[in-house]
């Protein structure tokens, strides 16, 4: 019989009940739910099934004190991440810390000296990185058939929204950029494969109805020369593609609700050494000198839920696995941003760095 790991959820909004408490539910050999907590004693009445037996407190220090939870799993509003995962720490327990997990450097600091202290407690929560359409994009990558990546173009769209929850407002660390900035980026950073070394960023509020962002575009370039281009937005009716990578090869691309595309030069065919041609070059555009044959190909995703980022968690805590999103990738997700809003001269976020 394997051991179960009970965790004590904080924060029963719309992540800690639809995303943290629901995919625990689809590991009931490896986790159980044993304690909730959350300021609103409202929101401790009717939950789900998944909750029976456990044990409900709307104070966060007291549920800590509960000897039945070994993991905390942080749900709540931004700015309370960082004090509460310390906190979680220093009661013995692990934390899983939803993004963003930092809202700059300085807090960003403060976890990875936690780490220091409590070596492989902290679990950064970069489920995004466990999408099925980036795990195949990164597969493909890995056979070569798109030759050397030069340029990745990641678009996320949330659709058309004047959204006015808390999450739209710098108080409480919203703005989509924070919201959406981590995942991207930390997708954005494994298709670079190579530290960044310049970027630039244009952070702006379009429709949003709180004074946080809600359309961003950020160019990273690696110091291997790969480029990301990184566009999110919460003011677009009509999204198209979430990801388009180029090589020197050929090129892959993922439709919105779609299957991903490629094409590219036949593996067969070696490029030659080939001369430009100083004279007038025939009427028809394009080399003249040699005869490409490009292959065409529809790829199907197989379904990854982006909960098994629970069993990287289980099999840290139970069979000391390393788990594979370190606090340095952290650091280097929350640095671009903190470095993107500086850059964009965002005014609302600047009490945050």
């Amino acid at each position: 019989m394997s051991r179960i790991i009970k965790v004590g959820i904080v924060g029963l909004g719309r992540a800690g009940i639809g995303m943290h408490s629901s995919e625990l539910a689809e590991y009931p050999d490896r986790f159980a739910i044993a304690a909730a907590c959350d300021h609103a004693k409202e929101r401790l009445e009717n939950l789900p099934e998944r909750f029976k037996g456990a044990k409900l407190y709307t104070d966060y220090s007291e549920m800590l004190q509960d000897d039945n939870v070994e993991l905390v799993s942080i749900a709540t509003r931004h700015p309370e991440h960082v004090p509460m995962a310390l906190q979680a720490l220093e009661a013995g327990k692990y934390v899983n810390i939803d993004k963003p997990y930092a809202l700059n450097n300085r807090e960003m600091a403060q976890l990875a000296e936690a780490d220091k202290k409590y070596p492989g407690r902290i679990f950064l929560r970069h489920n995004r990185r466990y999408e099925a359409p980036f795990q195949k994009a990164m597969k493909l990558i890995a056979t070569g058939v798109l030759g050397e990546i030069n340029t990745v173009k990641l678009y996320r769209s949330v659709g058309y929204c004047r959204r006015n929850d808390w999450m739209t407002m710098t108080e409480f660390g919203g703005g989509l950029f924070t919201n959406w900035g981590p995942h991207i980026i930390d997708q954005a950073l494994q298709y670079l494969d190579s530290p960044v070394v310049d970027l630039w960023a244009n952070i702006r509020s379009i429709i949003s109805i709180g004074d946080g962002d809600d359309h961003i575009k950020l160019l990273l370039k690696a110091a291997n020369g790969r480029i990301a281009d990184i566009e999110i937005s919460g003011a677009h009716t009509l999204p198209g593609r979430e990801l388009e990578i180029q090589g020197s090869r050929g090129t892959l691309i993922y439709p919105v609700d779609g299957r991903i595309k490629m094409r590219y030069v036949d593996p067969e065919i070696e490029f030659k050494p080939l001369k430009p041609h100083p004279e007038n070059p025939p009427m028809k555009y394009g080399n003249f000198d040699e005869t490409l044959t490009f292959i065409e190909q529809f790829v199907e995703i197989p379904p990854i839920p982006m909960s098994e980022i629970w069993k990287h968690v289980y099999d840290a805590i139970v069979n000391k696995v390393p788990y594979p999103i370190t606090i340095e990738n952290g650091i280097a997700v929350t640095d671009i941003m903190e470095k993107a809003f500086r850059k964009s001269n965002f005014k609302p976020a600047e009490r945050f760095l």
